[in-house]
């Protein structure tokens, strides 16, 4: 297998691949040489190259761990230059850009796109973890031109690795993804901006402030990269969130506490709801489908 960024996830993932099956030959790929360095004395990969050294062409399953710019110019450049048998996947937060990269290059029939929900706001190398992917669901999307035996093999690769693998459309898992992970991005940036700008530090936060601004220490440039492709959708986000909050704060200059409490017990009711993309996809594919 070849690692094609040897990040937090990448990292994470070899660390993960090499506990559970020690006899899999790991070939890295990263920018950082220092970083490929550290990888080959830490044991986590058999052999470490530069992008564009050919590396991946040695391996059977090409995991892309890099930035999704990183990940669009490797499918564009390197791919389709890869061995016919050759799997490729990802774990990236978007999958649908990934997808129809994949299929101009031609090798969509070799290519599923994964968005494992895991991940840290540390990055680097430093902060792999062998229990990163452990028990977490990995959202997997596919053109139809990617046959069983390509999605059993990626779907199998990730539940090796004890993770859940789940399948969904791409298009719905980016605008979902867009609301449950690329919003509460920023609103924690935000919210991180407004105590900032009031004179407070992270020192002076208790634990729920802690919780709310730990997303505002991610990396900015995986970020930026990431809501380029997701804006509308998460524009719309931001607009809905703003509205509420300026409600709130008219509620509270007018001291209707009244309603303040309506809102916050509906929205204490949506936190403890069960439902979950995941039970909804897995009802879905328990469903008889329709004649």
């Amino acid at each position: 297998m070849a690692v094609v960024g040897l990040g937090l996830m990448g990292g994470s993932l070899a660390r993960a691949l090499r506990s559970a099956q020690p006899e899999t030959r790991i070939l890295g790929v990263d920018l950082n040489s220092v970083t490929g360095t550290r990888a080959l004395n830490d044991g986590l990969v058999d052999r470490f190259g530069l992008p564009g050294e050919g590396l991946p062409s040695e391996a059977q399953l090409v995991v892309l761990a890099s930035p999704i710019r990183a990940a669009l110019q490797f499918l564009e450049e390197e791919a389709p230059h890869l061995p016919p048998e050759t799997l490729i996947t990802d774990v990236s937060s978007l999958n649908a850009p990934l997808l129809k990269r994949a299929e101009v290059a031609g090798v969509a029939q070799r290519y599923v796109s994964a968005h494992p929900m895991a991940g840290s706001e540390e990055s680097g190398l430093a902060h792999a973890r062998g229990d990163l992917y452990q028990d977490a669901t990995v959202w997997l999307s596919a053109y139809d031109a990617a046959g069983p035996e390509v999605r059993k093999g990626i779907s199998a690769f990730w539940t090796a690795l004890g993770a859940a693998p789940r399948w969904i459309e791409a298009g719905e898992h980016d605008r979902t993804m867009a609301w449950v992970s690329h919003l509460p991005q920023l609103l924690s940036s935000a919210l991180a901006g407004a105590l900032d700008s009031a004179g407070m530090t992270p020192a002076d936060l208790g634990p729920g402030g802690r919780d709310m601004t730990r997303l505002a220490g991610s990396s900015s440039r995986m970020w930026t990269e990431l809501l380029e492709f997701s804006a509308p959708v998460t524009g719309t986000g931001l607009t809905s969130v703003s509205r509420a909050l300026s409600a709130l704060a008219d509620l509270l200059a007018r001291r209707e506490m009244d309603r303040v409490q309506e809102f916050l017990e509906l929205t204490r009711s949506w936190a403890r709801a069960e439902d979950s993309l995941s039970a909804r996809a897995e009802a879905d594919q328990a469903e008889p489908s329709s004649p």
